[in-house]
């Protein structure tokens, strides 16, 4: 780049060639060229999209509600997609999860009944998707009742504003 820069003040005459070609140069280094679409691309989109929106997802400071979040998540967004292997593996760890959850004392902005009356259906939920991957259940049911808790923890939270300090 140093060497067109000095090509454009040794060289006036060529001034708008040097400047066209310093320019093209510096938008191919700021954009890498994207892969050709057809057989073996791969679409990244999806999975960016759900990283940033994990990203976005701030933590509540209620540690066991982060904690099972964690855990939820890193099952749910892969069998979202179909793909069960995650869920399957973590399912008693979803359990443990929502067990510590549940014994938990809430912090201020966390004590209504309904807080803790979703959190307690997240154990026998859980428990269920944990007997499904033991019995060797299909993928669509493992799924099904991975959405339950899903959609149990998401009312929860919705319900549940602890104060951050």
């Amino acid at each position: 780049m140093t060497s067109s820069f000095r090509r454009l003040f040794v060289l006036p005459a060529g001034a708008a060639l040097a400047t066209v070609l310093l320019v093209t140069n510096a938008s191919a280094q700021a954009a890498p060229p994207k892969p050709p679409a057809g057989h073996g691309a791969m679409d990244h989109s999806a999975h960016g999209k759900a990283e940033a929106k994990e990203a976005d997802h701030a933590k509540s400071g209620w540690a066991e509600l982060d904690a099972f979040h964690d855990v939820m998540s890193a099952a749910w967004h892969p069998a979202k997609n179909d793909t069960l292997a995650p869920a399957r593996a973590s399912a008693g760890k979803i359990v443990a999860a929502a067990k510590a959850w549940n014994a938990a004392k809430a912090p201020m902005g966390c004590e209504a009944p309904a807080v803790k009356t979703g959190i307690a259906k997240l154990v026998p939920e859980s428990e269920a998707v944990v007997a499904l991957v033991a019995r060797k259940a299909d993928d669509a049911a493992v799924k099904a009742a991975l959405k339950t808790v899903h959609d149990t923890y998401h009312v929860v939270e919705a319900a549940c504003k602890p104060m951050k300090h």
